[in-house]
C-alpha cells in the first residue's frame, strides 16, 4: 500500500485526511466506520487512500486493497474482495480460520481446503458473514483498514456486500474506505441507491474530494517535475485542468515532450503521451486495454515476444507511467482507466476480434482462469460457439457464489448466442427451458423486476409436461408476487392448481395448492384461501406426509384469524411450529413466526405479537436466516414495541434489521421506521424511509398502513388536500371478497383531514368550504361505523379507531365533545397504546377548553399525555400541547424545561434510563435485567454516552448525571 517511487509527493488534502485519521483512531477503539470517498475521474481518491493506507500500516493496522475493475461488462463476481484477501493466501495470521466460503473465492485461502458449501442466498450470506468474521480476526488487536476502490464499476454482489460491511463496521476494528466516481451515479444506478441508503442509514460517511486550490495545484505540478514549474505554465494548467490532479498531471506532461499545440480534449493527451513509445510497447498497450488487469503470463503469452524484448517493453510503459506493475498479483494495469479506454478506442474493427480471441485462448491455457473472462473475450471476438459455453459456465460459477446479478448477466448473453449457434443444446449440455428456468430463479434473487417472470414466461412456453407445466406456473406466481402483479400471481397459481392433477394425491398438488392458499391470503381474502389451503391438507394427510403442507397449515391459522376466529387461528399456528420441529423443516417453523406474530397484530394483542415476533428473530439469527425471514419478523416486532411505547427498544430492532438488509427487501422495517421518525417529528427522515417503503403500497396487507402514514406526515405539514387524496384514494379501492381490518383507521384519519380543510374554509370564510367538508365528514362517520362492525370480530384496535371517528367528527360540527376524546382515550389506554392514547387527552383538553371548562380540569388530561408525549419523545404531539398551554394558560408541571435540559445532553431516551442506573452504580448485567434488554446493548449503549457527554469513565458519566438531577 506504500506509494510507489512514481507517486509524486503528497499535496493538499489535508481535510480529508485529517477525517480520515480520526476515523482510523476510532477504529482502534473499535469504534469502526464506512467513509465513501467520491469525486470526478482523476481527481486524487487513489492517492488519498493510498496515502491513508501507508499512515495505516506506519501505526501497526492491517491494511488490505481491491478493486474493482471495468471488465465490459464480464460481470466477475467480488472481484475486489478476491485483490484483497489474495496477500493473505497461506498466511499465518489466518491460522485456526474456517472460510468455506471465501475457499470458493480464493482456493489458497485456508489450508487444508473445506468441502464447499451449496450456492445460492444462504451461501451468499455466509460468505458475507466469513468475511466479516475474518475481519474482525485480522482487527483482535489492531484495526483492519479495507479499501475497495472503483466501486462504480463494482458488481452487484460485491455492492452488496460492501453494504453488508459498511452496516456491521460499528463497535469493531474496521474502517472500510470505498472510493467511486461521483460521475458515475447516474439516476436509477445500483451505487446510486447503495450511496443513498448507507447514508440515509448513517452507516457510512461521505467525503467529497473538491478540486485542488491554484497553489495546492502547484505544489503538485512542482513534486510531479522535481523542480519549480514556470508560473505561467502553472496557471495555464490549473486553468485547463480547473484543478483536477490527473489531468494536471497529464497537462504537464505533454508540455515537458514540448508539444506545442495542446489538444482539447483529455482523451487525445493520453494518447499522445504514447508517441514516444516503440511499437512493442504499443502493443501491449493494446493488449492491456483489451484485458484492462493483465497478468504478466497473460501479457507474455499474447504479445509473443522473446521475454527480454518483452521485459524491455514493459518497462518503457511503466517509465513512461502508463501501466503500473502490481508486484503481488504479478499483473499490470493502467495509471488511470481512461488512458485504457483511450487506447482501446484505438484498436480497429477486426483487429479489436482478433485481439480477444487470442487473449480468450490464452486465458484458456492458463490455470485460474475464469469463465466470466472467457466469456467476455470469446463474445468480443465474435465467437458464439464458445462465448455460449463460457457463459452458461460463468453464470453457474456466479450462482455457486451466490452472485445472483451476475448470474444473470452471463444467462442473458447466453440467451442473445442461443439463436446464432447451430444446436446449442449439445454445445452447453442444456436446453432453452433449463437456461429460460435458471435465468428467471437469478433474477428473482437479484431483485430484477420483471425480468422473473418475462423469462419464465418463455420456459412456460416451451414445457410440454403438464406437471411440469404446473410447477413453473407455480414459481411464476411466486416471482410476480414481488411487482405488485397480485391478480397475475394468483392466476398463475390457479394455473398450477389446474395442471398438477388432483389424482393421485401427490407432494406437488400439495405444494401448488399451498401457494394459491398463501397469494389469496396476502390479498385477505380468507374464505377462499381457507378453502385452498385445506385442500393441500387433504392431499398431505392421503399421501401420508404432512411436509408439502406445513405452509397450508400456517396460513390457515392467519385465515381464521381474518374470518374473526382468532383462538383457532393461534391453535393452528401452534400446531404448524410443532409440526415443523419434528420434520425439522426451519423455513416452515420460522414462517409460524412471522404469522403467528401477525394475527396478534391483526387481533391488536400487541404485547402477545412482541413476544413471539422477538423470539422469532432470536431464532432466525440462531437458524441463520435473520436476513431473510427475520427481517419480516423484525418489522412486527417493532411495530408491536411502537404501539406500546417501548421506541427505544423499536428503534433498536429496526437498526438491527435495517443493518442486515442487504439485498432483501426491506419496505415492511422501512414502513415502521417511518412511523417511528413520524412521530418523533423528524419529518424529512420519517419522508425518505417512505419513499423507500414504496414497495409496500403494493402489497395489500400493508397498502392501507403505508398511505395512512403518508397522509398522516401530510397533515401534520398541513398539506390538507394531499392527506384527503391520499385516503380518498385508498377508501376507494374496490377489492371484492377482501378484509379491510385497517378501514376504521382509514376512515378517522380521513375525516380528520375533512375537520381540518373544514376549520380553514371558516377561517377563509369559505362557507361552501365548511358544508362539503362536513357533508364528506358524515358520510365519512357513516362508513367507519359500519367498517369497524364488520372489523370488531377481528381486531380490538376497531373499536379505538370508531372512537377516534366519533371525536373527530365532533370537531368538523364546531362542537368538539370532550366526552367522546375522554372515551376514546379510555378505549386506547385498555389497549395498551400509549401514544395514542396521550393523543386523544390532547383533544381531550383542547375541547374541554373550548367548552369554557376550568383550566384545572383542562389541565389534568393535558399534563398527562405531555408526561407520556416527553417521556416518548414525541415532539410534535408535545408542540401542540405547550401550544395548548400557552393559549389556555395550562400548568404542564415545567416539563418542557426538563426536555430541553435532556436534549442539550444529545441522548435517546433509552440512553437517559442507561445514564440513571448507572448513575446508581449499576452494573452492565444489572441495567440488562433493569431494562431487559442484552448486556451487549447495554454495552453498547455506555459506550454511546461516555462518547455523547465527552468523557473518559463511568464515573464521570454518574458526576454529569447527578449534577443534573441537582439542578433539577
Amino acid at each position: 500500500m506504500e506509494p510507489g517511487p512514481a507517486w509524486p509527493r503528497f499535496v493538499g488534502r489535508a481535510d480529508a485526511l485529517q477525517r480520515l485519521d480520526a476515523t482510523l483512531a476510532a477504529a482502534a477503539r473499535a469504534r469502526g466506520s464506512t467513509v465513501l470517498v467520491e469525486g470526478e475521474a482523476g481527481i486524487g481518491k487513489t492517492r488519498l487512500v493510498s496515502e491513508l493506507g501507508a499512515r495505516a500500516q506506519r501505526a501497526g493496522a492491517t491494511v488490505l486493497r481491491g478493486r474493482c475493475i471495468d471488465l465490459v461488462g464480464s460481470g466477475m463476481s467480488y472481484l475486489p474482495l478476491v485483490e484483497a484477501l489474495w496477500p493473505l493466501r497461506g498466511s499465518a495470521a489466518l491460522a485456526g480460520c474456517s472460510l468455506p466460503e471465501l475457499s470458493r473465492l480464493v482456493p489458497e485461502l485456508t489450508e487444508p481446503q473445506t468441502a464447499a458449501a451449496s450456492g445460492g442466498p444462504d451461501s451468499r450470506l455466509r460468505l458475507f458473514e466469513e468475511t466479516l468474521a475474518l475481519l474482525e480476526h485480522l482487527g483482535a488487536e489492531a484495526p483492519v483498514v479495507l479499501v475497495v476502490e472503483d466501486l462504480h464499476w463494482a458488481d452487484r454482489s460485491t455492492l452488496d456486500l460492501v453494504s453488508f460491511l459498511a452496516h456491521a463496521a460499528r463497535e469493531r476494528r474496521l474502517l472500510l474506505v470505498a472510493t467511486y466516481r461521483s460521475d458515475e451515479l447516474v439516476p436509477d444506478s445500483s451505487l446510486r441507491r447503495l450511496v443513498g441508503e448507507l447514508l440515509r442509514a448513517r452507516a457510512a460517511t461521505a467525503l467529497a474530494l473538491e478540486p485542488l486550490e491554484r497553489d495546492e495545484l502547484a505544489q503538485l505540478l512542482a513534486g510531479t517535475a522535481k523542480a519549480p514549474v514556470p508560473a505561467e505554465l502553472a496557471n495555464e494548467i490549473y486553468e485547463r485542468s480547473q484543478g483536477n490532479p490527473f489531468f494536471a498531471e497529464e497537462l504537464l506532461a505533454a508540455a515537458v515532450r514540448g508539444e506545442q499545440t495542446l489538444p482539447r480534449v483529455l482523451r487525445d493527451v493520453l494518447l499522445q503521451r504514447l508517441d514516444d513509445l516503440d511499437s512493442e510497447s504499443r502493443a501491449l498497450l493494446r493488449i492491456a486495454a483489451a484485458g484492462r488487469d493483465v497478468p504478466y503470463r497473460l501479457l507474455a503469452a499474447v504479445a509473443g515476444l522473446p521475454e527480454e524484448r518483452l521485459v524491455e517493453a514493459l518497462r518503457k510503459t511503466v517509465e513512461y507511467d502508463v501501466l503500473v506493475p502490481d508486484q503481488a498479483a504479478g499483473s499490470f494495469r493502467f495509471r488511470h482507466a481512461l488512458l485504457a479506454e483511450a487506447v482501446y478506442t484505438t484498436l480497429l474493427p477486426g483487429e479489436r476480434e482478433e485481439l480477444h480471441e487470442r487473449l480468450a485462448r490464452a486465458l484458456r491455457a492458463q490455470p485460474g482462469s475464469t469463465a466470466a473472462e472467457l466469456a467476455h473475450h470469446w463474445s468480443a471476438a465474435g465467437r458464439p460457439i464458445e462465448a455460449l459455453q463460457s457463459s452458461i459456465e460463468a453464470a453457474l460459477d456466479a450462482e455457486a457464489v451466490s452472485g445472483p446479478a451476475e448470474a444473470l448477466q452471463h444467462f442473458d448473453r447466453a440467451l442473445d448466442l442461443w439463436d446464432q449457434v447451430d444446436d446449442p443444446e449439445s454445445v452447453t449440455g442444456h436446453d432453452l427451458g433449463r437456461v429460460l428456468t435458471g435465468a428467471a430463479e437469478v433474477a428473482y434473487f437479484s431483485g430484477a423486476g420483471k425480468r422473473a417472470p418475462e423469462l419464465l414466461q418463455q420456459a412456460i412456453s416451451l414445457a410440454d409436461d403438464d406437471a411440469e407445466l404446473g410447477l413453473l406456473y407455480e414459481r411464476l406466481g411466486t416471482y410476480l408476487l414481488p411487482v405488485g402483479d397480485r391478480d397475475g400471481a394468483r392466476a398463475a397459481f390457479e394455473r398450477a392448481v389446474e395442471l398438477v392433477p388432483e389424482q393421485p394425491p401427490s407432494p406437488q398438488r400439495a405444494r401448488v395448492l399451498s401457494a394459491l392458499g398463501n397469494a389469496l391470503s396476502l390479498s385477505l381474502r380468507p374464505v377462499e384461501s381457507r378453502a385452498a389451503c385445506e385442500q393441500a391438507l387433504a392431499v398431505a394427510a392421503a399421501i401420508g406426509d404432512d411436509l408439502p403442507a406445513l405452509r397450508a397449515l400456517a396460513v390457515l391459522g392467519l385465515d381464521l384469524q381474518l374470518l374473526g376466529r382468532g383462538a383457532e387461528g393461534i391453535e393452528c399456528l401452534l400446531d404448524a411450529r410443532r409440526r415443523a420441529r419434528e420434520r425439522g423443516a426451519v423455513v416452515e417453523e420460522l414462517r409460524t413466526y412471522v404469522l403467528l406474530s401477525d394475527v396478534h397484530l391483526i387481533g391488536g394483542r400487541l404485547r402477545e405479537a412482541a413476544q413471539d415476533a422477538l423470539d422469532g428473530v432470536a431464532k432466525s439469527r440462531r437458524y441463520g436466516y435473520e436476513r431473510s425471514s427475520g427481517i419480516v419478523i423484525a418489522a412486527n416486532a417493532a411495530e408491536a414495541l411502537l404501539g406500546l411505547g417501548d421506541w427505544a427498544r423499536a428503534e433498536e430492532v429496526l437498526d438491527a434489521a435495517l443493518h442486515l438488509t442487504s439485498s432483501f427487501r426491506p419496505e415492511g422495517v422501512h414502513l415502521i421506521r417511518a412511523e417511528l421518525e413520524l412521530r418523533r417529528g423528524a419529518f424529512a427522515v420519517a419522508r425518505q424511509h417512505l419513499e423507500a417503503a414504496g414497495p409496500a403500497a403494493l402489497e395489500p396487507q400493508l397498502t392501507a398502513a403505508y398511505s395512512c402514514l403518508v397522509a398522516e406526515l401530510a397533515l401534520w405539514e398541513r398539506r390538507l388536500q394531499d392527506a384527503a387524496r391520499v385516503l380518498d384514494a385508498e377508501l376507494g379501492l374496490d377489492s371484492p371478497g377482501e378484509v379491510k381490518i385497517r378501514e376504521p383507521r382509514v376512515c378517522a384519519l380521513a375525516i380528520q383531514a375533512e375537520t381540518d380543510r373544514a376549520q380553514l374554509a371558516a377561517i377563509r370564510r369559505d362557507t361552501a368550504g365548511v358544508d362539503d367538508a362536513r357533508r364528506r365528514a358524515k358520510q365519512l362517520l357513516e362508513r367507519a361505523h359500519r367498517s369497524a362492525a364488520d372489523a370488531a370480530a377481528v381486531t380490538l384496535d376497531a373499536a379505538g379507531w370508531l372512537a377516534i371517528a366519533e371525536a373527530e367528527h365532533s370537531r368538523v360540527e364546531g362542537c368538539a365533545q370532550p366526552s367522546l376524546w375522554e372515551a376514546a382515550s379510555a378505549a386506547w389506554d385498555q389497549l395498551e397504546r400509549p401514544y395514542l392514547a396521550a393523543y386523544c387527552r390532547w383533544r381531550h383538553a383542547e375541547a374541554l377548553v373550548a367548552a369554557g371548562a376550568s383550566r384545572a380540569d383542562a389541565a389534568v388530561p393535558a399534563r398527562e399525555a405531555h408526561q407520556v408525549a416527553s417521556r416518548l419523545g414525541a415532539q410534535p404531539l408535545i408542540r401542540e400541547l405547550e401550544l395548548l398551554a400557552q393559549r389556555a394558560h395550562l400548568d404542564l408541571a415545567d416539563q418542557p424545561a426538563l426536555r430541553d435540559q435532556d436534549d442539550a445532553l444529545g441522548l435517546t431516551a433509552r440512553e437517559r434510563e442507561v445514564l440513571r442506573l448507572l448513575a446508581r452504580g449499576y452494573t452492565n448485567r444489572e441495567i440488562a435485567a433493569e431494562l431487559t434488554i442484552s448486556i451487549k446493548t447495554t454495552s453498547v449503549h455506555v459506550s454511546h454516552i461516555l462518547r455523547k457527554l465527552d468523557v473518559s469513565s463511568r464515573l464521570e458519566a454518574a458526576r454529569i448525571a447527578h449534577q443534573l438531577a441537582a439542578e433539577d
